[in-house]
């Protein structure tokens, strides 16, 4: 197969790896805001070798996938569009940066070879760089009530707090958007790509969160509230190295190259910096 990018360059105690083309495409700085918890995959690109299947439950248009590392591989690509790909790896930064736990994930590249020989059905993957999460062993998809009674107070605060920060509305009880492992009793976040809601609705997030409880023990609280700047503070340092790998990693809307993409990055980080503000911390 012919492969459209390779690592030339692989730094895993860097910020900066270098990942050249040898098509003379633009060169890729991924800036992968690596915490001290791990998750080395941030700075690998994962080549996909083989494109299973697009998923039907409680997921929108992901495809299950196998990366040239054997393990399995959940990417969001072309058909999600630009917008949802970049704010998923945004999310996914400030949610690795501000402790919660978020399966491994990475920039991941359909090759354009490997993407004419798909069948139809899975064509509106497309090809090029897609946001890919690792699979989690032996998840599954949670009930509501067994979250609220195994997941510890501690971090249902985290979730919800952090929710309410990137103004994500899509994690409720009846779609959670979570991964809970029985055996090992751990929980992972995923899907974000609706994070940074322009019509977010403070009551409704408050009333169908999945972790909507909560709530009682954030606000309020001055002791927490000192907490958790500091820890938004941590987390917002990655932002612009997020952006920057953005802006080089997905340069256009089309597959064909018309239509340049640009985010609105300023918004973004308008909605990231309320915190700074005494009325966000308002909500009871």
């Amino acid at each position: 197969m012919n492969v459209g990018w390779k690592l030339d360059k692989l730094l895993l105690i860097s910020l900066d790896v270098d990942i050249k083309n040898k098509n003379n495409k633009p060169t890729v700085s991924l800036y992968s805001g690596i915490t001290d918890k791990g998750a080395i995959l941030l700075n690998q690109l994962v080549q996909i070798e083989e494109v299973l299947e697009e998923l039907e439950q409680g997921y929108s248009g992901v495809f299950r996938c196998v990366g040239q590392d054997g393990l399995q591989y959940y990417v969001k690509g072309h058909n999600v569009g630009r917008e949802d790909q970049a704010k998923e790896w945004i999310a996914a930064q400030l949610a690795k940066e501000f402790g919660l736990p978020i399966a491994n994930f990475a920039l991941a590249e359909v090759d354009e070879y490997m993407h004419e020989y798909l069948s139809p059905s899975l064509k509106k993957i497309g090809h090029g760089l897609c946001f890919a999460s690792q699979e989690v062993k032996m998840a599954q998809w949670p009930e509501p009530h067994v979250i609220a009674q195994r997941v510890n107070p501690e971090l249902q605060n985290d979730v919800l707090f952090f929710d309410y920060w990137i103004r994500n509305q899509d994690r409720t009880k009846g779609n959670p958007n979570l991964l809970w492992v029985p055996h090992d009793e751990e929980l992972f976040v995923i899907d974000h790509n609706l994070a940074f809601d322009p019509k977010f609705n403070k009551d409704d997030f408050l009333n169908y969160h999945i972790f909507s409880e909560a709530r009682n023990r954030l606000f309020g609280d001055m002791f927490i509230q000192e907490q958790y700047q500091s820890r938004l503070d941590k987390a917002l340092e990655s932002f612009q190295p997020a952006i920057k790998t953005i802006s080089e990693a997905w340069q256009w809307h089309d597959l064909e190259e018309t239509r340049p993409f640009k985010l609105d990055s300023d918004a973004l980080l308008s909605i990231l910096e309320e915190y700074k503000k005494p009325e966000f911390w308002s909500m009871k």
